[in-house]
């Protein structure tokens, strides 16, 4: 009888791990906490770009810039925004030495708060100690939005390490609209500054 019970139970435990619904091995955002779900993927992004990164690269200064459409390369919004801010401190909690080109070097103090950070080219610093940077491109299919990641030389060009993941269309509801193409008020920002190879502010002429 109890050779039976134990064959039951085995049974059962194994059915129970064939309907397990998030793959282990693989990962799956549902891991995260709600809300989350975002950076959760960014950290397995960076997971994938640490494992193939060299270790002569660790001191480094890396810069991480917004993630952009791959059909413009020039327009960003929301979720490009926020892979940026999660790029960071993944790299950052790694160890990486990572710098803000965003920091203004001084505080505005104005009846709305104090800011310190700024998005206009004529604030920051012109020369920044940044030897690479880690860029990104997103695109939507009917699964969600691609994103792909990877670090590059900004004296060579070269691609370092690279990393690729799909933001499942459950964790993109209510925001649609910022992936619209027609114009710059659906969620789209434009860039006003890029950073060159000496990494200089660069003012693009577009």
């Amino acid at each position: 009888m109890k050779p039976v019970m134990l064959a039951l139970a085995l049974a059962l435990f194994l059915s129970g791990c064939a309907s397990e619904p998030i793959d282990r091995k693989q990962g799956d955002p549902r891991q995260a906490a709600p809300g989350m779900e975002l950076n959760w993927l960014a950290a397995r992004m960076t997971e994938q770009m640490m494992e193939k990164r060299s270790p002569s690269t660790l001191s480094e200064p890396i810069a991480v810039a917004s993630f952009v459409d791959l059909d413009t390369l020039q327009d960003t919004n929301w979720m490009g925004l926020q892979l940026q801010e999660s790029f960071i401190y993944e790299l950052n909690r790694r160890g990486q030495v990572v710098v803000d080109f965003k920091l203004t070097g001084a505080i505005k103090v104005t009846p709305q708060g104090d800011f310190v950070l700024s998005r206009n080219y004529k604030d920051l610093a012109t020369r920044l100690p940044i030897s690479r940077i880690l860029v990104g491109t997103f695109s939507r299919n009917k699964a969600g939005v691609l994103v792909n990641a990877r670090i590059m030389d900004l004296r060579t060009k070269m691609v370092e390490t690279t990393a690729q993941v799909l933001v499942p269309q459950q964790y993109l509801s209510g925001a649609s609209n910022s992936f619209g193409r027609a114009s710059p008020n659906r969620g789209y920002i434009y860039r006003s500054a890029i950073v060159g190879p000496s990494g200089r502010l660069v003012n693009p002429a577009y």
